[in-house]
């Protein structure tokens, strides 16, 4: 793969905020660049965003989710299902949960190139806590993941799959992680709004940020 895709950047400490000014909302100081490409404008209003895409490895701490399992349906209301009953079952003023917490959706990795038809809804916790009924206490290990950041229509979103796996198949330096067991990650933030409170066929805008746990190739 040529820099114009991947382009190498190292940091010395940690940072708060990716290249294009966009500050994940998964794990407060969680993340920290590896590898990236600075293409947008220091504060992320690029207008051609649905042209140009991102694609970095960044190192995410280890976590704790509470979740709810669903199955994949066509119309993509399984997961709008989970997150009612997770919300209902631990509600948003749950002391348990980290601050700017973004909804989660976990995805199987040794699922991708075959059919995806489990998955999980969650929220990051401090603490487990009681788990409710039909909530499951996930244990995210951490470790370098692809990202890259969705926002604009659905034909946008579908291009930026086809350069994250496209990437990736071409990557001479890391490879997707598809061990039994390795969850990959969407976070969908609460603002502009949950898009996971929305049926799939009336959203005009997709904005989610792509976790997807690699390691180095052998």
């Amino acid at each position: 793969m040529d820099n114009s895709a991947w382009q190498i950047k190292k940091e010395k400490h940690p940072v708060r905020r990716n290249a294009d000014g966009y500050k994940p909302k998964l794990v407060p100081n969680a993340l920290k660049t590896i590898e990236g490409n600075a293409n947008r404008n220091p504060r992320g209003e690029d207008d051609n965003m649905q042209e140009t895409n991102s694609i970095q490895v960044v190192d995410i701490a280890p976590f704790k989710a509470l979740a709810v399992r669903t199955a994949m349906t066509p119309d993509k209301s399984g997961t709008r299902a989970a997150w009612s009953k997770l919300s209902e079952k631990v509600p948003l003023d749950d002391a348990r949960i980290t601050d700017e917490p973004s909804v989660f959706v976990f995805i199987p990795q040794d699922q991708w190139g075959n059919k995806v038809d489990t998955l999980w809804v969650g929220i990051a916790v401090r603490e487990f806590g009681d788990v409710p009924e039909g909530v499951e206490a996930l244990e995210l290990p951490g470790g370098p993941c692809a990202s890259a950041r969705v926002s604009g229509d659905e034909a946008h979103m579908w291009r930026v799959y086809d350069e994250m796996f496209g990437g990736l198949d071409q990557s001479p330096e890391y490879e997707l992680d598809r061990q039994p067991g390795v969850l990959g990650m969407e976070t969908v933030p609460f603002e502009p709004f949950n898009s996971l409170t929305v049926p799939y066929s009336e959203l005009e805008t997709f904005h989610f940020t792509m976790l997807y746990p690699v390691r180095k190739r052998v």
